[in-house]
């Protein structure tokens, strides 16, 4: 991975360099190294950051995939660089303030779900995420408009998240509509009764559908000792989703802590489930709104978030629904 510093001017400070630098850049790697050989497409990433003493630096990356056909283990070119940054920069006190993600697709790709994750929780909702096609044109729009429903843990370490966990359990309450009552309380349980699962992570989820016809289907995530391998709990209720198929339509799906906080779908959820329940018919969805606490900077929200049905916000009879961004 590259890396590049741009040294303190000694009569005033360094003059921003402009978006269509590190746009061009980022095509010059991109160009620079050979395909991988599953996908054979090629993304490159310019983290731009700023360190305490006003100089600015880069890191560059690619992304990389495993020579066989578990496409699963595939790094993106945006966490690649993050890793890189984390070890050298962060710790140092530096802020991201750009991230320019190429790619070989004539139009612009935004970071995928994995990646506004791991950007989310490190990065400032401001930073700038630009995006840019192999014809040279780009967009760009701040990360906060990205995930419009981030974790409550974001940027946390173990035992802080913990405690804030502990902390909101004590002014959530559970959703008053009968529906969502049923399938909180089921997922919570579940999600109780993990207790070895909390060896690996302190924080454990479980997630519950309610189908029209009343019943309830629940599963717990599977934690993994390398945390990259862990199944995420929406996920999980798939196969259950598609054993319904053509009998009876999810009406919601709530995704909750052992702490009692309820969460949007993580990303594996969020988009590779996307497509799974198009193919399987289970458009049909209700909008999710905040029914029970969350929580952004200073402000606490009274209830905690639930999910109307399975990525309600981005799969809504077939199109997008808006989310409202956390500000």
């Amino acid at each position: 991975m590259a890396r590049s510093r741009s040294p303190k001017q000694k009569n005033g400070p360094v003059q921003p360099v402009t978006v269509e630098e590190d746009v061009k850049a980022s095509h010059v790697l991109r160009e620079s190294y050979a395909p991988p050989l599953q996908s054979n497409f090629r993304v490159s990433a310019v983290l731009r950051f700023q360190r305490k003493d006003g100089s600015e630096g880069t890191i560059e990356a690619v992304n990389a995939e495993p020579h066989d056909a578990n496409i699963r283990g595939a790094i993106c070119a945006e966490r690649g660089a993050m890793c890189t940054f984390q070890k050298t920069e962060a710790q140092n006190g530096a802020k991201i303030t750009r991230v320019v993600c190429a790619t070989d697709c004539k139009d612009p790709i935004y970071p995928g779900p994995l990646c506004r994750e791991f950007l989310t929780s490190t990065c400032s909702p401001q930073a700038e995420i630009v995006a840019t096609g192999a014809d040279g044109k780009w967009v760009s729009q701040p990360l906060r408009n990205l995930l419009t429903l981030p974790s409550l843990y974001r940027g946390r370490s173990q035992k802080d998240a913990t405690t804030l966990a502990a902390d909101l359990a004590q002014k959530v309450t559970a959703p008053e509509e009968e529906s969502l009552a049923t399938a909180y309380k089921e997922a919570l349980t579940l999600a109780k009764e993990q207790k070895g699962q909390t060896v690996v992570y302190p924080l454990v989820f479980a997630a519950a559908v309610r189908f029209e016809d009343g019943e309830v289907a629940v599963a717990s995530e599977l934690k993994g000792i390398e945390y990259g391998c862990t199944v995420d709990a929406v996920s999980l209720l798939i196969p259950a989703m598609q054993r319904k198929r053509g009998q009876s339509m999810p009406l919601v799906v709530v995704q909750v802590d052992n702490f009692g906080l309820a969460h949007a779908p993580f990303a594996a959820a969020q988009f590779a489930d996307r497509a799974r329940l198009r193919r399987g018919g289970h458009c049909r969805a209700r909008r999710g709104w905040e029914v029970a606490g969350g929580y952004e900077g200073q402000r606490v929200f009274a209830t905690c978030r639930l999910l109307i049905h399975l990525l309600s916000r981005l799969v809504c009879i077939g199109r997008p629904t808006k989310g409202r961004p956390l500000d």
